[in-house]
């Protein structure tokens, strides 16, 4: 299983980066975001109090997702993305999981994030499986039919 880092130095925004520009790449045209924005853009937008995450395999970047804050109550997940070489190994899961203890250690009631559950059946899943469900939407998105979903999250701290 590959480890998933918090994404803190210049190299790691960079890898951080190429992963940003293959994700936007690789979703069909109804799906896109935009332009990722450059470099300096990417690092700003995930420094603290954000969060950038890759998983890395073998000296590979092979994934990554973001986490920002929309409120004090609530973060953002967002730009969950694993090359397609690297698909169906948990990867996805992992990340996931880990954008969910930070959002938790961070003392958010819930992370959102919005799929499109027709055309993105596998990420869909995915949520639903760590106990996502559908909400109303909590910001306006550029793509048009977005799936919202929300998970709670307990006031109890996880374990170690």
């Amino acid at each position: 299983m590959p480890r998933i880092v918090r994404v803190d130095t210049v190299a790691e925004f960079v890898r951080l980066h190429e992963l940003l520009l293959a994700y936007e790449a690789g979703l069909e045209p109804a799906l896109r975001h935009g332009d990722v924005p450059p470099l300096e853009g990417v690092t700003r937008a995930y420094a603290a109090p954000n969060a950038a995450f890759l998983a890395l395999s073998g000296g590979e970047s092979v994934g990554c997702v973001v986490v920002r804050r929309l409120d004090a109550e609530t973060a953002v997940l967002a730009r969950l993305f694993v090359r397609p070489q690297h698909r169906g190994a948990g990867i996805a899961r992992a990340l996931v999981e880990r954008v969910v203890d930070f959002a938790r250690d961070a003392d958010f009631a819930r992370v959102v994030l919005d799929t499109d559950k027709d055309k993105l059946p596998a990420a869909y899943r995915l949520y639903l499986s760590f106990g996502f469900s559908e909400c109303e939407p909590y910001e306006t998105v550029d793509y048009g039919c977005p799936t919202f979903m929300q998970l709670p999250l307990s006031a109890e701290r996880r374990l170690p």
